[in-house]
């Protein structure tokens, strides 16, 4: 979904199990609506403004315990996010890159 004054690209919405799913940029979920036009406004009104704020990260781990933490996003595209792994984005701070796929596996999740 495009914005129409500017083009910017806003996020996706894809019909899941009778509803709608209303997606970031790189494919995590904003939320979920039954109906389409709800979801198209939810990406159009916040989903770039969402990316601004905390997330939580969290890696599906093979020993069974899964550890969340606070991340900021720094770059996100249709294809991948980075994340800086902190409350702040500092230019000291760890950085992670996690493609679309990944997220979509379920391998790591990203929560507004």
């Amino acid at each position: 979904m495009r914005r129409s004054d500017d083009q910017e690209l806003c996020g996706h919405i894809v019909h899941v199990d009778g509803g709608w799913h209303a997606l970031t940029v790189f494919g995590a979920v904003l939320g979920t609506h039954d109906h389409r036009d709800p979801a198209v406004r939810q990406v159009l009104d916040v989903g770039l403004a969402f990316l601004a704020d905390r997330w939580t990260l969290r890696h599906r781990c093979s020993g069974g315990e899964d550890d969340d933490e606070i991340v900021c996003i720094i770059e996100a595209t249709p294809t991948s996010v980075t994340v800086a792994r902190g409350v702040y984005a500092l230019p000291d701070t760890p950085k992670l890159t996690i493609t679309r796929d990944q997220i979509v596996s379920g391998e790591w999740t990203l929560r507004h």
